[in-house]
Parts: C-alpha cells; sequence; structure tokens
C-alpha cells in the first residue's frame, strides 16, 4: 500500500466516525434477518401444499432451504474477499431476494403442474418422489437460500477492517440478524399471514429487501469500501498478515485473542461448530415436539417455540461479542461452551417432565381484553424455561468459532462463509436424524441425552486440544465435566423416560396403554376414568372407543353411502383414525375404499381398537395409503363417488389447508356425477364465525349442499354433492336394513330411516343464507389457522352459540324427500313420521341448550369470558341467560 493509498483511507469518512451510518446499515440488516423469516414462513407453507405435510416432506423443504443457506455463505464468502466492494454486493444479494419474492408464485405454479405430472406419470414409489421433492425444493429455494446466505459474510467484510475487534463485529451483526429473525417469525405468525394473506405477506418482505437495497446503493456514495488493511491499537494501517489465508500458518503467532493456535487446531474450531450446528438444531426438533404438549398444537404455538428459540441465540450471540476480543484461550471457551450446552439441555428434561399445560397454568389470570395476549405471553414463559440457557449458549458458540477460525479480517468472508456453511449443513443433518432416527429409535427423553452428550464430547476434544492450558489444567477440566454431565446423564438414562401428557389428556386422568414417538408425531393410546379407550396425537384426542367420539366417526361413513345414488360406489377417506370410519365404509356394497393417513404411528395403534375397526387394514378392498390427504387428492386420477374428510381439528397446526377453498376445488375435480364429499365440523372447537366461515367456503364450491347433525348433536357434517339434493327414501331404507349397517349404528342407537332424517338441519338455500357474508378460508388468507384458537376458554360457550344459532334455523327434510311409498296412504305415514321426529329433535335441542345453561353455575364466568373474546355477543347471551331454568 503506498503512502498516497493511506492518506486517502484516513481522510475519506470512517464508518466508525459516522454513527448514525452505522446505526442505518445495522437496521438495514435487521430488516433483513425480518424478512429471511418471513420467507421461510411463507415458502414452506407454499411448498408444503404442493409436496404435502408428512414429516419427510417437511423435511425434505427445510434441507433444501437450509442447504442454500450454506452454500449461499461458502459462495459469497469467497467471493467478497477477491476485493470486491462489499455494499455493491451486498445491495445486490438484496436486489435478489426481493425479485424471487415477486417470482415466487409463478415458479411454484409451474412447480406444482410438473410435480403432478410426474408424480401421476412414473411409478415412482416413496424413495422416488421424495428424490422428486428435494430436487424440486432444492431447485426453487435454491438461488434465493443462496443470496440470503450470502449475507452475512458480506456485511461482517465491510464492517471488519481491524482484527482486534473482529470477534465484535461478528457476534454483533450475526445477533442482529437473529434479532431481526425473531421480529420476523412474530410478524408473519401472528400478524402478517392473518392480515394481509401468504402470498402479500411475501410481496411485503420481498419490497423491504429492495428498499434495502436501495438504501445501501445509496449509503455506498458515502462509506468507501473497506481495503484490505487492518488498524493496529497506534492507529498505523498495514497489510493484514493473514491477507490470502482463511486460517492460520502452522507455527505462526496467532492473532490477539485467539490464543497459540496452529492451522489443525483452527479447523478443529471449524468442525466444533458443525457439530455444534447439528445439535442445536436436533434440540429444537426434541424440544418442540415435547413442548406441544404444553403449548397445544396450534400454529400460534409454534410460531411462540421457534421465536423462544431465535431470541436465546441472539441474546448469546451479543452477549460473547461485548468481551471476546480481549479473551484468549478460545478453544477453552469453545469447548467449555460446548459442555454447558449438554449440561442444561439435560436439565431441560426435569423442567419437561413437572411443567403443567399452559392452560392449567391459567386458571388464575384475570380475563381481559389482553387474555390471547397473556396466554401467548405464558406460552413464551414456557418455553424460554425449557431453551433459553442452552440457546444462549448456542448463540455465543457460533462467534467463538468464527474468531478462531477468521483469524484476521484479510480472508474473513472466506472464512466466515465456511463457519456460517458448515454450522448450517450440521443443522439439517440434526434436524433430520432427530425427527427420523432418534425419535422413532429411543424417544425424545433419552434423544436429548444423546445430543446433550455428543455437545459435552465435543467440549472434552476442545479441552483436550487446547494448546494454552496445562496437562493439570486439562485434567481438571475434563474431570469436572465428566463428573457434572456423567452424574446427571446417568441420573436421567436410569430414571423413567418421560411421558408427556397434554390438558386435554390429563383432565381424563390417563392410564397410558401405548405411547409411540414415532416420526411426525408422538401418538399415545390411554384409557379413561369411565375406561374408555382414547387416540391422540400430540396430546390431541381424535378417535376412540367412547360415544361422543363414535357420533364424530360414524355419520362420517354411513351418511354419504346412505345419501348416495350409486350401486356400488368409490370411497376415499381421509384419515384413519381408531378406523371407525373406515370399518363403517366397508359395511356397504363398495367398489374399494381407499384411506390416505398422514402419521404412521396412528396405524400402529390401531391394534388397541379392534372394537371401532374389527380389522378393517385386512379386508378385501381396504387400500391404506400413507400420505397427506391433500397432496393425494393433488397427484391421483382417481375418481370417486364418496369422499369423507376424518375429524381432524382446523385449529391444529396445518390442519387449516384442508378446510380451504383450494383443497375443497381439488376434491371437486375428483368427484363422479354423482360424487357427494363430507366435512366435518366440530363446533365446540370454533367461534360461530369460523363455523360460517367453513360453511362459506365449502359453499363456494359445492352450492348444492346441506347440513347435518351427528347423533348426539355434538357435531355437524357439511354434505356437498355436484347435483341439487334429493334423499331416496326407500333406497335409504333399504340400506339401512342391511344387517352389519345395523349392527354399526346399532351402537348408537340408530336403527331406522327416520333417526337418520332427524339429522338434518339446514338444506341449501337456508344454508347459503345462515353462512352470507363471511370470509372465505384460503390457501393465500388461511384465516382459520391463524386466528387465536380460544376453545379451551370457552368451549361450552362455542357449543351453545352454535346450538342456539342451529334451533332457530333448522328447518324440515321433507322437501328434499323422493320415493316416499307406492301409495298416498304410504307417502302420508312417512311424512307423518318424518315431521314428528323433526319435532322431537327440536324439542331434544332446547334441552340440550337448557343443560349447558344449568350445568353449573360457574358456566356464566364462561360466557362472560366469551364477551371478551366477541363483544358482539353480549345482547345474544343477555338473552339466552334469560332463558336459564332455576332462580337467577
Amino acid at each position: 500500500m503506498t503512502t498516497s493509498d493511506v492518506q486517502s483511507q484516513e481522510t475519506s469518512p470512517r464508518l466508525a466516525d459516522d454513527g448514525w451510518l452505522r446505526l442505518t446499515l445495522l437496521a438495514l440488516f435487521f430488516l433483513s434477518g425480518a424478512c429471511g423469516l418471513v420467507y421461510e414462513v411463507v415458502w414452506m407453507r407454499m411448498l408444503t401444499l404442493v409436496f404435502g405435510a408428512t414429516a419427510f416432506a417437511t423435511s425434505t423443504i427445510l434441507a433444501s432451504f437450509f442447504t442454500g443457506l450454506a452454500l449461499g455463505g461458502v459462495v459469497f464468502g469467497r467471493l467478497i474477499d477477491r476485493g470486491r466492494n462489499p455494499l455493491i454486493v451486498y445491495a445486490f444479494l438484496e436486489v435478489g431476494i426481493g425479485a424471487f419474492a415477486f417470482l415466487m408464485p409463478l415458479l411454484f405454479a409451474g412447480l406444482s403442474e410438473i410435480y403432478v405430472w410426474i408424480a401421476r406419470t412414473f411409478p415412482v414409489g416413496f424413495f422416488g418422489i421424495s428424490l422428486v421433492r428435494f430436487v424440486f425444493s432444492f431447485l426453487i429455494l435454491l438461488v434465493p437460500a443462496t443470496f440470503m446466505g450470502g449475507t452475512l459474510p458480506v456485511i461482517v467484510k465491510f464492517f471488519a477492517r481491524r482484527r482486534e475487534r473482529l470477534g465484535w463485529h461478528i457476534g454483533q451483526l450475526y445477533s442482529i440478524n437473529t434479532f431481526g429473525a425473531v421480529v420476523g417469525t412474530l410478524g408473519a405468525g401472528f400478524f402478517l399471514i392473518l392480515l394481509l394473506g401468504v402470498r402479500e405477506a411475501m410481496y411485503l418482505a420481498g419490497t423491504v429487501n429492495l428498499l434495502i437495497a436501495l438504501a445501501v446503493f445509496g449509503l455506498n456514495r458515502y462509506l468507501p469500501a473497506p481495503s484490505a488493511v487492518v488498524e493496529k491499537p497506534g492507529g498505523d494501517p498495514t497489510e493484514d498478515p493473514a491477507e490470502g489465508r482463511g486460517e492460520a500458518v502452522e507455527g505462526e503467532a496467532a492473532p490477539s485473542g485467539a490464543g497459540a493456535l496452529s492451522s489443525r487446531e483452527a479447523r478443529l474450531a471449524l468442525w466444533a461448530i458443525g457439530i455444534s450446528g447439528f445439535c442445536a438444531l436436533a434440540l429444537e426438533v426434541l424440544w418442540t415436539r415435547a413442548l406441544v404438549f404444553f403449548l397445544d398444537n396450534s400454529t400460534h404455538a409454534f410460531t411462540t417455540i421457534l421465536t423462544a428459540f431465535l431470541l436465546g441465540i441472539g441474546l448469546g450471540s451479543i452477549i460473547i461479542s461485548r468481551f471476546i476480543d480481549t479473551r484468549k484461550h478460545l478453544l477453552v471457551w469453545l469447548g467449555a461452551i460446548q459442555v454447558l450446552i449438554g449440561v442444561f439441555a439435560i436439565l431441560a428434561i426435569p423442567i419437561l417432565n413437572h411443567t403443567p399445560p399452559v392452560f392449567q397454568t391459567m386458571a388464575d389470570v384475570e380475563v381481559d381484553s389482553l387474555l390471547h395476549w397473556k396466554w401467548m405471553g405464558m406460552r413464551f414463559l414456557d418455553s424460554l424455561a425449557v431453551m433459553l440457557v442452552p440457546t444462549v449458549l448456542m448463540g455465543m458458540a457460533f462467534p467463538v468459532a468464527a474468531k478462531i477460525y477468521a483469524r484476521g479480517v484479510g480472508k474473513v468472508g472466506t472464512a466466515l462463509g465456511n463457519v456460517y456453511g458448515l454450522n448450517t449443513i450440521g443443522g439439517v443433518l440434526g434436524s433430520v436424524l432427530a425427527g427420523f432416527a432418534a425419535i422413532p429409535l429411543i424417544g425424545v427423553h433419552n434423544s436429548i441425552i444423546l445430543v446433550s452428550t455428543i455437545n459435552v464430547l465435543v467440549g472434552l476434544v476442545l479441552f483436550l486440544k487446547a494448546p494454552s492450558l496445562s496437562f493439570r489444567a486439562r485434567g481438571i477440566s475434563v474431570a469436572l465435566s465428566v463428573l457434572a454431565f456423567g452424574g446427571l446423564g446417568t441420573y436421567y438414562l436410569a430414571s423413567d423416560a418421560m411421558v408427556l401428557v397434554s390438558y386435554y389428556e390429563a383432565v381424563e386422568g390417563p392410564e397410558i396403554l401405548s405411547y409411540q414417538e414415532g416420526i411426525g408425531a408422538t401418538v399415545k393410546v390411554y384409557r379413561d376414568i369411565y375406561d374408555e379407550k382414547t387416540l391422540s396425537v400430540n396430546g390431541f384426542p381424535v378417535a376412540g372407543t367412547a360415544r361422543s367420539a363414535q357420533d364424530a366417526q360414524k355419520p362420517l361413513a354411513h351418511l354419504p353411502l346412505l345419501l348416495s345414488k350409486v350401486d356400488r360406489p368409490k370411497v376415499n377417506i381421509v384419515g384413519f383414525g381408531a378406523g371407525g370410519t373406515s370399518w363403517g365404509m366397508m359395511q356397504y356394497d363398495v367398489e374399494q375404499v381407499d384411506c390416505v393417513e398422514l402419521v404412521p404411528a396412528v396405524i400402529d395403534a390401531a391394534g388397541w381398537f379392534p372394537e371401532i375397526n374389527h380389522g378393517v387394514l385386512d379386508e378385501p378392498g381396504f387400500n391404506l395409503m400413507m400420505g397427506d390427504g391433500r397432496n393425494y387428492a393433488l397427484v391421483t386420477e382417481e375418481t370417486y363417488d364418496i369422499i369423507s374428510i376424518d375429524a381432524t381439528s382446523p385449529k391444529m397446526a396445518g390442519n387449516g389447508s384442508l378446510y380451504s377453498l383450494e383443497f375443497y376445488q381439488l376434491l371437486r375435480d375428483n368427484l363422479s356425477e354423482e360424487g357427494i364429499l363430507v366435512q366435518w365440523i366440530p363446533f365446540h372447537l370454533l367461534s360461530g364465525r369460523e363455523v360460517r366461515m367453513i360453511t362459506q367456503t365449502f359453499l363456494a364450491v359445492f352450492p348444492h349442499s346441506t347440513l347435518w347433525f351427528t347423533p348426539m348433536r355434538q357435531h355437524v357434517i357439511l354434505v356437498g354433492q355436484m347435483s341439487e339434493t334429493r334423499i331416496d327414501f326407500q333406497s335409504l331404507s333399504r340400506k339401512l336394513q342391511r344387517e352389519a349397517v345395523q349392527e354399526d349404528l346399532g351402537e348408537l342407537y340408530i336403527s331406522q330411516p327416520y333417526d337418520i332424517l332427524g339429522w338434518f338441519l339446514m338444506g341449501e338455500e337456508s344454508l347459503a343464507e345462515y353462512a352470507a357474508g363471511a370470509r372465505l378460508n384460503t390457501d393465500n388468507h388461511p384465516y382459520l389457522e391463524f386466528t387465536p384458537a380460544m376453545a379451551y376458554f370457552v368451549s361450552d360457550f362455542y357449543r351453545l352459540r352454535s346450538l342456539e344459532t342451529y334451533l332457530e334455523r333448522r328447518e324440515s327434510v321433507l322437501p328434499l324427500l323422493t320415493n316416499m311409498g307406492d301409495s298416498q296412504e304410504e307417502v302420508a305415514a312417512v311424512r307423518e313420521r318424518v315431521q314428528r321426529r323433526f319435532e322431537a329433535t327440536q324439542h331434544s335441542l332446547r334441552g340440550d341448550i337448557l343443560l349447558f345453561l344449568d350445568m353449573r353455575e360457574e358456566a356464566m364466568e364462561e360466557y362472560r369470558t366469551a364477551l371478551i373474546i366477541d363483544p358482539g355477543e353480549e345482547n345474544w347471551l343477555n338473552t339466552v341467560w334469560e332463558k336459564r331454568p332455576g332462580p337467577r
């Protein structure tokens, strides 16, 4: 460097001297991190709609995304060390990311068509279709994810001008980007998708990226690109002794703060951070699987868990960055951090074992207009109780490893890209192996111990290899680590493995009969205090032997087949559950029944319910297909006469897509001209607005629809047909006389056609009037999944409100009946009995409502709580309360 170059450098505006410019760049990098998580959430949803929501499909998508991030770190880290202007490169990266945000809808549309064509044309099998998903996910995410991965090494290259401050810059920038990710996670999960829509959230993030690029281009006029210089404490710039190298030369004295490390030790730090990334993402998968039992299985709960995880990492990075540059023995520090991660990760086991469900801890919380946010706060605190300390330590590990490996500013881009890339790839492997190998083989409890052990072993290796430690200090460090972790590990390994129990399950005092932590979900079979068996998935009951469970299962089988005009219908069922719906379908003269089930462990649990499924899996003509019901509807070329969507709660994460406009359109394309679609609606889990939303969305695709009660009136069923609804009374009666049908329905005391017709609620016109004005639940506007799931607090209110509405709007099924008899006398007799059943059901419905009102005094508190959630219900509530029997 010439003297004139030095003078020019000293007289040019300095980043460190212009605080507002520095803060502006940091703010822009923060926003970039927020946009990155918005993209991750949005692209994950969009690809899941194409590839399905199976654990294999979602892991494939995430692996593709993170592989792109790793590639970006490596590629652009090397590029930026070749003398490029970091600000210009960074601005172009932001342009590329923003541009792809606007291109993605077109790319996804093309991807969907090609994927469907391949799935229909080639018999690729499970592994073949998994490979297709990975290749397509990788190709569509490669460029934008690579751009995102390149932003960190590029921006660090711009800021890092002095190797004495290298750790500070890496830690600060990593934490700021991570804090931005926290905001992006919260924004997407709680606000943007709900208020704007999926595509609009992506467009907003893309616009922000483009504005960031414009701002950086503008700032570049005032901030010259740094040359390959460093500033020594005396202030004289000089050539970086690490220029041209990404690591130290063996035998060379290390820069200040790194200790006397050779290239071998620097590489050791690189591999340590790769393994640390493996453990970090593995632990996130394990903690998430456990925490959904305490927080619930909703989209907001998953958002809360991810937010807590990222917050801890951001805090750890900013904490360590404040003193990392003044510390020696960094390899020892990195080893200590790894050991402590293992110790505190294993200490999360007793927290998980003794954490009560959040709803249970909400009993003493004051009910007001902030109830939802208090609930979110409690979820967040529970997540932090498990994850805060270990994630803070994880956040510390990255800057320390990067400081060791980067060595100086000359090749900081290459070095940081390598560290970031290997850490990210490690995370991909950790999440995949935790979900597909560790949990199914040894369970969450033992998997946490195993991953913690790996962390500690990494720390011990670093202790043993640290050149700055004396033999004695090395021995003491290893001994203390082994004693501390060994004692904890042995104790928890010898203790009983934790059995995760949700609020729903705990209320019924379960006796665990079967507990399988499988791929994608934890499936449990338990016996309650009433001696009834229940099947639960991730803590949420989905099927069982109780009459209340069969009240949902059996009508989904019998109602469409009793109404069908097809002689030997071909049937498709979405969801197996305990197998009650599948068995009910097989009691008719059907051509075949194809059932699609998402969770493999559900099928394994079927053996506990022989009284429900009667071994239907072995029945000729019954075909079980493992996969996502929506993905099957997308790729199948089969045409069905009946499609039954079995009981899945629309408020659980991912289930909202089974109640969307686009899903119904897919099903319509798969129905024959005489086809029937039935959709279960659990109105006790949904507000009146949400029930009307589902109904309006259904009607938008199937205008010829009717609404029916289940036998015990605990749920309702939408029945959509391709043509105007007409019910052949004689045909219904003949089908009902089949011995197998009588036996199956007899468990719900159903034996006559009038029993079935008594379920009827509303016809086409009344149903359209009831749903008029409601929003449509679409893939782009998934209101159903992203509105708060408040049924924990007001399920009785939701049930009562819907029952009152149905009582007011219910009408007779008589106008829809045909072929009621051969003579006028027979027709008149049928009409009279149908009308009597209608009136009797109305009377019973009023009794249900009065029973709810008189059940307990504290019920009124729940109704008052409902007013906080929906103040517009006050007039209705006062009216209903006046109907309450007994003294007021």
